[in-house]
């Protein structure tokens, strides 16, 4: 039997997402959260938001530390299923690509990458080179998690923000929007450059520890037994649906037909004119609709959320920092949203009976 220190009903859980990815009702819809247990009273610093920071600096005895000394803290509830990634802040593709991470002191909790490609002629065919210092050292980092997590919790997959995100970084936005109208063909080549590269980078950080000797693979807190992952193009927003679907969609696909089970990342108003896209691909098991900063919470998008439910779709509901998910909104939506196709996640309570109420009364309605 697989165990988790962190996570003592691994088993149970794992049943559950297979129901879940079976397009199956095991009692109840997929809920998850978290809260400190009862009677603690430790402190454990900052815990993700320099993760990014330590993680590229090498303090990453520092940092696995911190949240092992979170972890055994807190109650991980319902089907979450607890991880820490191997991330170097959302540029990283295009760090695989030569760009350098940079951190301001002012504000270490995220970091980007000064647009390298001046000259295309120059940069073209884009190679991704497995000894590249960043993805090197990114392997490393996961090996390292990896080694501590064994019986506690599992590594998870990384923030890619792979295709035309990467383009994004590596061009820059003004410079890339330009380049859509007035070298497709171009863009085009890059995208292909890209797009064959992606396997080859995934497997190795597949292989360094993601795969979590067989345990399933994870991404914050959504689990599954095979290899699962996010897939994303923030830069879509600014995009029409005929470029979007010229340049982005074949790579979008080719991304989701790499794992087994995916959800797509959908940021941003500006990119709901590509959601019928986004919801035609096939393979697509899970839409994570983000509606962004000052924008009411993804739970209050019904629209959007039955719409991904009625393609086919399984959808990841939250609040926000603002507008909490609580147990009485769940069952609101509970109400109105198909159980089977639906994964709550931080659900907002004060304690584990509190969590505990709301499953039993899922199963009971």
């Amino acid at each position: 039997m697989e165990q988790l220190k962190y996570k003592p009903d691994f088993e149970e859980v794992k049943k559950r997402w297979r129901h879940f990815w079976n397009n199956e009702l095991y009692k109840r819809p997929i809920i998850m959260g978290a809260c400190i247990k009862e009677g603690v009273r430790k402190e454990f610093g900052e815990v993700f938001s320099l993760r990014y920071y330590r993680a590229y600096n090498g303090m990453w005895k520092q940092q696995i530390e911190i949240f092992n000394n979170w972890a055994e803290c807190v109650d991980f509830l319902g089907e979450g299923v607890p991880s820490h990634t191997p991330d170097f802040g959302p540029d990283q593709f295009a760090a695989f690509y030569g760009a350098k991470l940079r951190f301001s002191e002012n504000s270490k909790h995220t970091n980007w990458v000064e647009p390298s490609i001046d000259e295309w002629e120059k940069f073209l065919p884009l190679k991704f080179n497995p000894q590249n210092e960043t993805f090197q050292r990114l392997l490393e980092y996961t090996k390292f998690i990896s080694k501590d997590a064994k019986g506690k919790y599992l590594v998870a997959d990384i923030d890619k923000h792979s295709n035309i995100d990467t383009l994004l970084a590596l061009r820059g936005a003004e410079k890339l929007c330009m380049d859509l109208y007035d070298r497709p063909e171009t863009i085009e080549k890059a995208m292909n450059c890209l797009r064959n590269d992606f396997p080859l980078i995934c497997d190795e950080i597949y292989k360094a520890g993601v795969h979590n000797e067989g345990l399933g693979t994870t991404h914050y807190g959504i689990y599954s037994e095979k290899k699962f992952g996010v897939v994303q193009a923030d830069f879509i927003c600014m995009m029409s649906p005929e470029m979007f679907r010229r340049f982005v969609l074949p790579a979008i696909e080719e991304e989701i037909e790499y794992y087994d089970h995916s959800y797509f990342h959908l940021d941003g108003p500006g990119a709901l004119k590509h959601l019928d896209d986004i919801l035609s691909i096939r393979k697509l098991g899970i839409l994570q609709w983000q509606p962004g900063d000052g924008q009411k919470p993804n739970f209050q998008w019904l629209d959007v959320l039955k719409k991904a439910q009625k393609a086919g779709k399984s959808v990841h509901v939250f609040g926000n920092s603002k507008i909490r998910l609580t147990p009485d909104i769940v069952k609101q939506l509970h109400r109105e949203l198909d159980p089977v196709k639906v994964i709550y996640d931080g659900i907002a309570v004060k304690n584990k009976k509190e969590f505990e109420d709301l499953a039993s009364w899922l199963e009971k309605n």
